[in-house]
C-alpha cells in the first residue's frame, strides 16, 4: 500500500484521524492528575508491636526475635531490620522489586501469627499490625495551629473533635494526624498518705471508679401497651459526681473520693512543648490517598482550613510544609522550559526553511505529538509529573526530524524533477519512507532498555522511555501522512523554485520578512561552506582524526571516574529540619528553654517564614514523641529569597553553635527524598553483639566520618544509654507479706504513669480517667517508697518494705540488620555527590581499630542505590 498517495488523496480521512488523536489528548490531558514524580511501589512490609512499659532489651528478646526468625522464610526476602524500644518493637521486611507486595503482606501476617505462640501469655501485648510501606503515605501539609488564650488542652481537644473531621471530609484526605499540646483527661491525684491511713491503695480505687462509671443493658419491661427496654445507666454526669462518689467505709463514716484525692479536669503530666512561631500550639499533619492527586487535595484542604478560619477568627493555621507548592512549582517550571524549548525549535526551523508556511508543516507535528501523548499517560494509569514532561520535553526536539526530512525530500523532487507538488508529495515521501522508519526506531530503540531496569529507577523511568517511544511513533506518522498531505496543499511549486534560484525570478516581492530569510539563507550558505572545507580538509588527515577521536575516548575513561554518580540529585524544596540534643538525662523543661533560644535565633534570620518547633517531641513530618533532651523544628523558607536552602543552612548552623550545651543539627527536607521513601544522606551500619562494644565502634566510626569533607551533622542512630531507677524486690519476703512482684511493679506505674480506669464521657465523646500520685509526692526514690501496696488478705504495707531503688543505666533502643544487632552512623551530604563521599569514607575507615566482634559495611540505602546504579549500568 501506498502510505503517501494514500494521504494525499484521502485529506479528509488523513484530518479526522489526526483530530480524533489531539482531542482524545486534550480530554485526556484535562483528567490527568498531577504529582512530582511517578508512583512507586516499595517492596517493604512492616510488622509493629506494643508491650506497654516493657525495657527494649526485654522487647528484643521476646517480642523482636521471633518475628525475625518467622518471616526469614518468606519468598523473595532482601533484608529483615527491626528496632526494638521502650515498649515497642517494629520490624521491616524489605523484599526483592518485582515480588508481589500485596502476597508478600499475607504470607507475613500468616508467619507472624505462628510466631505469636513464642510471645508470653501477657494480655497486654497487642496484637500485631502488618502493613505495606506506601510513600503516599508521606503527609503532604503540615501546619501549626494556635488560638487566642493558648489553652491548648482546649485547641486540641477541638481540633480531635470538630476540626479533624471537617478536614478529612475534603477530598482526597486519608487522615488527620494531631501531635503536640495536651489531651484532655480527668486527672485523679491520690494522696498517698490519707489512701494509708484510710486502708486503701491505687488499684483499689481504681477497680472503684470502673466499676461505678458504668452502663449496662439488661431486659424489656412491658407497662400497659407498651414494651420498654431497661438500661442501667451509671455513667458520671459531672466532674462533682465523680468527686462525690463513695469509695468506701472508714471507722463507720463513708468515704468519698475528694476526701483522698484531688479531681481535675486537665490533662497527664505534660511530656513535651510545642510551639509555631513562638506561639504555644497543636501541629497537625495531613495525609493524602494513595490514588489522589497531591495538588488537588492540598487545594481542598486549604478551603477548608480557611472556611474554619473565617468562622472562627480565634483559630489561626500556619503552614509549615506544603508538599504540593513544591510539585506544583516544579510541574510549572519544566512546563515552562518545554514550551520555551518548543518555540525556539520553531524558531530555528524557520530560520533553516525560510517560508513560513514550509515552517507550519513541520511544527505542526510538536502540538499533534505531544497532546496525543497525553492519551498514553492517561490510559496507561500515568501522572503528569516531572518525568513524563521531561520525556516530553525531549521528545519535542526530535518529532520534527521526520517530518523536516520528508518535507527537504518532497522539495528536493519538486526542484529537480520538475514535477508538481502532488506528484511531488507522494513520491518524495514514498521514496524516503524507508529512511524515515529506520531513522525513527534507531531512536526508538535506544530508550528501549530503559524499560528493562529493575527497581525504583525502572518504575520512574518506565513513564520517560514510554513518553519518547509513543511521542515519536505519533511523529512518524505524522510525517508520512499530515506532512504530504499539507505539502501538497499548502506549498506551491513556484515557491520552491524561487527560493531554490531567487535570481531566475527577479519579479519576486521584497518583504522585510524576505530578507531576513534571504540574510538567513546567506548565513547559512556560509556555514556549509565552512562545513565543506572542515570536511575536505579531515578526509586529508585521516589518521590525525582517528588519533584524535581515539585520544579523546582515552581522555574520557579516565576522566570517568572522577564523576560524581547519585539516584536523584538533591532538591531544594526550601524546607528544613532541625535537631537539638542534651546530654542524656536532661529534663524536658531545660531543654525547652534550649528550644526557646532556637527558636529566637530562627525568628530573627530574614529568610525564615514560618517554622515549628518542639521540645521532647519530633515535630516533623512523621511526628511522634521524642526524649526528654531533645528538640526540633520545621521550618519553611521564603520563596523570594536570594540564597538557597544549603546557604541558609550554614548560616543558622552558625549561628545556633553558640548555644550552651547544645548539638544542633540541620539538614534540608528533600521532598524527592521523602515521596521516594529514601534517607538523603549517607550511613555506615557497624554490626556488633555486645551492646558496650557495638556503642564503643560506632563512636569509633563516628569520629571518622567526622572529618570526611561534605558529610555534615554525622551522629549515631542510637543514643547512648539512659539514666533509671531499677526496682527489685525481695521476693521471699514479698510472698510473706502477700504481695507478688506484679502487685509492686503496678504500683509503681500507676503512680507514676497513671491508671486508666475508666472514660468520662460528655457530648458523645469520652475523655480518659486517670489515677496517679500527685506529682509532688512521687518525685524521690524517698517518696516512692512510701507508696501503699494492698496485699492478698486486704491488709496495706509501703513499697520499700519489699522492694529496694537503685540507679543504673539501660538501652534506649536497639536495632537489628539480618538478625545482628547494628548502630547506623550516619550525616547529610552537602556540596558533593554520594560516590564521592562513599569513597572517602571508605578510606577513613581502613585506619579505624574495630573493637573485637564489631565490624561495618555501607548503609542500607547505599546498598540499595547501589543496586540502582548496577540496574543503570553504573557500578561504583
Amino acid at each position: 500500500m501506498n502510505l503517501a498517495k494514500f494521504a494525499v488523496t484521502r485529506p479528509v480521512a488523513v484530518t479526522m484521524r489526526i483530530l480524533s488523536l489531539v482531542v482524545l489528548g486534550f480530554i485526556c490531558l484535562q483528567r490527568l492528575p498531577i504529582d512530582l514524580l511517578p508512583k512507586i511501589d516499595i517492596p517493604i512490609v512492616a510488622v509493629s508491636v506494643t508491650w506497654p512499659n516493657t525495657s527494649p532489651e526485654e522487647m528484643e528478646a521476646q517480642i523482636t526475635r521471633p518475628i525475625e526468625q518467622a518471616v526469614g522464610s518468606i519468598k523473595g526476602l532482601y533484608m529483615v531490620s527491626s528496632s526494638s524500644s521502650q515498649g515497642s518493637s517494629f520490624v521491616r521486611v524489605q523484599l526483592d522489586y518485582g515480588v508481589d507486595v500485596d502476597k508478600a503482606s499475607i504470607d507475613v501476617m500468616q508467619l507472624v501469627q505462628r510466631a505469636q505462640g513464642r510471645f508470653p501469655q501477657d494480655p497486654n501485648i497487642s496484637q500485631p499490625q502488618v502493613f505495606k510501606f506506601d510513600p503516599s503515605t508521606t503527609p503532604i501539609l503540615l501546619y501549626g495551629v494556635t488560638t487566642d488564650g493558648d489553652d491548648l488542652i482546649k485547641l486540641r481537644t477541638r481540633i480531635t473533635n470538630e476540626l479533624s473531621p471537617q478536614i478529612e471530609a475534603a477530598g482526597g484526605v486519608a487522615s488527620v494526624n494531631i501531635s503536640g499540646g495536651q489531651d484532655r483527661a480527668i486527672i485523679v491525684e491520690v494522696d498517698p498518705e490519707k489512701l494509708k491511713s484510710r486502708n486503701l491503695s491505687i488499684a483499689e480505687l481504681s477497680n472503684k471508679i470502673s466499676a461505678e462509671n458504668i452502663s449496662l443493658p439488661a431486659g424489656t419491661a412491658i407497662q400497659g401497651k407498651t414494651q420498654y427496654s431497661l438500661r442501667s445507666i451509671g455513667y458520671f454526669k459531672s466532674i462533682d459526681e465523680l468527686r462525690k462518689m463513695p469509695i468506701g467505709n472508714y471507722n463507720g463514716n463513708l468515704v468519698s473520693l475528694s476526701e483522698v484525692a484531688n479531681v481535675r479536669d486537665a490533662s497527664q503530666d505534660v511530656l513535651s512543648y510545642t510551639r509555631t512561631n513562638q506561639r504555644p500550639s497543636v501541629s497537625v499533619t495531613i495525609t493524602k490517598q494513595s490514588d489522589a492527586n497531591t495538588v488537588d487535595t492540598s487545594v481542598k484542604v486549604e478551603k477548608v482550613i480557611a472556611a474554619i478560619q473565617e468562622r472562627d477568627q480565634t483559630i489561626k493555621f500556619q503552614r509549615v510544609y506544603n508538599q504540593a507548592r513544591f510539585i506544583s512549582n516544579s510541574v510549572d517550571d519544566l512546563k515552562s522550559t518545554a514550551v520555551i524549548g518548543a518555540v525556539l525549535a520553531v524558531i530555528i526551523i524557520t530560520f533553516f526553511l525560510r517560508n513560513l508556511k514550509s515552517t507550519f508543516v513541520v511544527a505542526l507535528s510538536i502540538p499533534i505529538s505531544i497532546v496525543s501523548t497525553f492519551t498514553l499517560l492517561y490510559f496507561c494509569g500515568y501522572t503528569l509529573n516531572t518525568i513524563s514532561l521531561s520525556g516530553l520535553a525531549l521528545a519535542s526536539g526530535l518529532i520534527v526530524d521526520d517530518a523536516i526530512v520528508v518535507l527537504e525530500n518532497i522539495y528536493r523532487h519538486i526542484e529537480r524533477g520538475k514535477e508538481n507538488r502532488t506528484q511531488a508529495a507522494i513520491s518524495g515521501t514514498q521514496e524516503i519512507l524507508g529512511a524515515v522508519f529506520a531513522s525513527t526506531f534507531t531512536i526508538m530503540i535506544v530508550f528501549l532498555p530503559l524499560l528493562l531496569i529493575k527497581g525504583q529507577s525502572g518504575q520512574i523511568f518506565t513513564q520517560f522511555a514510554m513518553v519518547i517511544i509513543f511521542s515519536l511513533g505519533i511523529s512518524l506518522l505524522d510525517a508520512t501522512s499530515i506532512v504530504p498531505m499539507l505539502t501538497s496543499r499548502l506549498i506551491s511549486e513556484e515557491e520552491v523554485l524561487e527560493e531554490s534560484d531567487p535570481e531566475g525570478h527577479p519579479h519576486k516581492k521584497i518583504t522585510p520578512l524576505i530578507k531576513v530569510m534571504d540574510w538567513a539563507g546567506v548565513v547559512l550558505h556560509r556555514l556549509d561552506a565552512s562545513y565543506r572545507r572542515g570536511l575536505v580538509w579531515t578526509l586529508k588527515r585521516r589518521n590525525a582524526v582517528i588519533f584524535l577521536g581515539g585520544l579523546t575516548m582515552v581522555g574520557a575513561a579516565l576522566i570517568w571516574p572522577m564523576v560524581g554518580k547519585e539516584n536523584f540529585p538533591q532538591s531544594d524544596s526550601g524546607n528544613v529540619n532541625v535537631r537539638l540534643r542534651l546530654p542524656i538525662g536532661t529534663p524536658v523543661t531545660v531543654t525547652d528553654i534550649a528550644v526557646k533560644q532556637m527558636e529566637k535565633v530562627l525568628k530573627d534570620d530574614p529568610d525564615v517564614e514560618s517554622f515549628i518547633a518542639g521540645a521532647g517531641a519530633n515535630v516533623g513530618l512523621r511526628g511522634g514523641g521524642g526524649a526528654p533532651n531533645e528538640g526540633s523544628a520545621a521550618l519553611q523558607l521564603k520563596l523570594n529569597r536570594k540564597l538557597s536552602t544549603t546557604e541558609v543552612i550554614k548560616r543558622l548552623q552558625k549561628n545556633m553553635s553558640s548555644l550552651p550545651g547544645v548539638r544542633a543539627q540541620i539538614s534540608p527536607l528533600d521532598v524527592v527524598q521523602q515521596i521516594l521513601g529514601n534517607n538523603s544522606g549517607f550511613g555506615i551500619d557497624v554490626y556488633g553483639t555486645d551492646l558496650a562494644q557495638l556503642t564503643v565502634a560506632a563512636k569509633a566510626v563516628m569520629k571518622a566520618m567526622s572529618e570526611v569533607p561534605g558529610l555534615q551533622n554525622v551522629d549515631v542512630s542510637v543514643q547512648d544509654t539512659l539514666p533509671e531507677i531499677q526496682w527489685s524486690v525481695d521476693r521471699e519476703k514479698a510472698s510473706s507479706m502477700g504481695v507478688s512482684f506484679a502487685d509492686a511493679a503496678s504500683v509503681i506505674a500507676s503512680s507514676t504513669s497513671g491508671k486508666l480506669s475508666s472514660y468520662y464521657q460528655e457530648q458523645g465523646f469520652q475523655y480518659p480517667i486517670y489515677v496517679q500520685v500527685a506529682r509532688n509526692k512521687r518525685q524521690s526514690v524517698e517518696q516512692l517508697e512510701n507508696l501503699p501496696v494492698t496485699t492478698k488478705s486486704g491488709a496495706t504495707i509501703i513499697l520499700g518494705q519489699v522492694a529496694t531503688a537503685k540507679y543504673g543505666l539501660g538501652p534506649n533502643q536497639i536495632s537489628r540488620q539480618n538478625r545482628q544487632r547494628v548502630i547506623t552512623v550516619g550525616g547529610n551530604i552537602q556540596d558533593r555527590s554520594q560516590s564521592d563521599v562513599q569513597d572517602d569514607v571508605m578510606k577513613a575507615l581502613k585506619n579505624v581499630q574495630m573493637p573485637p566482634g564489631t565490624y561495618f559495611s555501607l548503609g542500607v540505602q547505599q546498598l540499595q542505590k547501589e543496586r540502582e546504579y548496577s540496574g543503570l549500568g553504573l557500578a561504583i
